[in-house]
């Protein structure tokens, strides 16, 4: 099992990596517009709140380290469906993590067409392995004792979702292997050390030095580690395409590998390939998807008053529908089931609203010269983002507004309200609007436009089927009524790595 120490370290270099994950350590041209916030500021949440309410319509600076060009929200549409030959997310993130030698930022589109396509279609057959894998591994995390017992929020929650996502990824018995799952959590931080690394060489020598740098030979053994892992697994799968055994039912032994393989030419149907696919997939999901459900844990230990209404939710809807059995004889919610949890998807898109990972988002670097239709011009090199903190506070936000909220009952978005959007959903004409896997220019924590996030809906159930099974298993508090200290590196936010919470199982 990994060390706190080792969790502290990753955490670490995850605030640095997000912030500078879109961002190129070189300073992109300066443009007359103002700067809000001062250079030494550690945390930019108030400056984009300043300077949004000051400059709604024209961009202005925050004086980050670089400092970033923020734009206002008119031009976010024509910025996100923008070619990505001129504004390009993935160019910053292969610059940072030396995407040659990492595959970090490169253009994975079989990863993407999988996720997108075969993944998300096949949730409701996913539904009972998520859930039985939670069976499996929750009481080893959290324990069976009727005492109330202290564990660390992130760990449990990073250990967790390794296992759980790596059952869809892998499959048994590979997933519960504990050298892949500690493979697929140290990978990203493997990472982010390759960056740190390479930063401090001068860009000129940088790819001179870049094959022998330590931190990259240890990203590079962590890639072929996974080759060695899923080898027998990809030999299998070429075994059942070779008699023609194209179609694989979601749920049987490597699935989410055959299904990706069918978007592969036949020269990339190798292990080595398979491999790489699945430590890219683990940087860009399990510790996202592991900080994501952290917080809505911690918000939940430190506001126990939405426990029990919570738990009533489940246990009504189960009352109504019933448990389903696989065939196995294993009980699992459907996913009809799952979508009646209005409440439980509020809360978790309200914690995710009041704890971003990023502060702000649409990060894009302009390829060449650029400019938009209201005339604003953008010379090449520079890199833009759109103030998401300071939309998620401001009641001139459509979603925060007094006129739209008054019929719902909400405060003010500076307040925490756990059933925020469950109540908006009450309202007629938003049933179907404001869920957590809903993105648009109110919701920008999955991105919006033809580039948000493929993977959020199966992402939103893994944290839903998660959450459920503690919640009904278990009471949760605060260690010592500890309040959990966040961590904001400028515009990066983790969940406080040292949180403790208390967990007792229930009878």
């Amino acid at each position: 099992m990994l060390e706190l120490e080792h969790v502290l370290f990753s955490v670490g270099f995850l605030a640095l990596a997000w912030f500078m994950f879109a961002m190129r350590n070189h300073a992109s041209p300066k443009l007359n517009y103002p700067v809000v916030g001062a250079a030494t500021d550690r945390d930019f949440s108030k400056a984009l709140v300043e300077g949004y309410a000051k400059y709604p319509d024209t961009p202005f600076y925050i004086p980050t380290s670089p400092a970033r060009l923020i734009l206002p929200m008119s031009l976010f549409n024509e910025a996100m469906h923008a070619p990505t030959t001129q504004l390009s997310f993935l160019r910053n993130v292969y610059d940072l993590f030396l995407g040659l030698y990492t595959h970090i930022g490169r253009q994975h589109e079989d990863l993407i067409l999988t996720i997108r396509s075969d993944l998300t279609k096949s949730i409701p057959a996913m539904l009972p392995l998520l859930q039985d894998e939670i069976d499996h591994g929750l009481p080893g995390e959290f324990g069976m004792s009727g005492d109330w017992t202290p564990i660390p929020a992130y760990l449990k929650m990073l250990r967790m979702i390794a296992l759980v996502s790596g059952r869809i990824f892998v499959g048994l018995p590979l997933c519960r292997e504990e050298t892949w799952i500690n493979a697929s959590i140290s990978y990203t931080t493997d990472v982010a050390a390759v960056m740190h690394a390479s930063q401090k060489w001068n860009s000129v020598l940088r790819p001179l030095v870049a094959p022998f740098l330590p931190e990259v030979r240890k990203a590079q053994a962590d890639l072929n580690h996974a080759r060695k892992c899923v080898a027998p697994l990809v030999d299998e799968i070429m075994q059942k395409y070779s008699e023609k055994e194209d179609k694989v039912k979601a749920g049987t032994r490597g699935a989410f590998i055959s299904w990706m393989m069918k978007y592969q030419p036949d020269d990339q149907k190798t292990a080595e390939r398979v491999g790489i696919n699945q430590m890219v997939l683990s940087f860009v999901s399990i510790h996202t998807t592991s900080m994501t459900i952290t917080f809505a844990l911690l918000d939940l230990a430190s506001r126990p008053e939405y426990l029990e209404p919570l738990r009533e939710e489940i246990e009504q809807v189960i009352k109504e529908d019933g448990m389903q059995t696989d065939e196995k004889g294993n009980m699992h919610l459907s996913k009809a089931s799952f979508q009646k949890l209005v409440k439980l998807d509020s809360f978790m898109k309200e914690s995710q609203r009041f704890n971003p990972l990023n502060l702000i988002g649409g990060f894009r670097t302009v390829l060449q010269d650029f400019n938009f239709n209201n005339g604003l011009k953008l010379p090449k090199d520079s890199v833009i983002a759109f103030p998401m903190w300071a939309i998620y506070q401001s009641t001139s936000t459509e979603t925060f507004s007094p006129a739209v909220n008054a019929k719902a009952g909400n405060p003010g978005p500076e307040t925490f309200d756990g059933f925020r959007f469950a109540k908006l959903r009450a309202v007629p004409g938003f049933e179907a609007k404001h869920q957590m896997a809903t993105t648009s220019e109110d919701s920008l924590n999955f991105g919006h436009g033809p580039h948000a996030c493929p993977g959020r809906f199966f992402a939103v159930y893994e944290i839903k089927s998660l959450l459920v099974n503690i919640i009904r298993h278990y009471d949760i508090r605060l260690k010592d009524g500890r309040m959990p200290v966040h961590m904001v590196n400028q515009v990066a936010n983790v969940p406080d790595p040292r949180a403790l919470i208390e967990v007792r199982r229930r009878k």
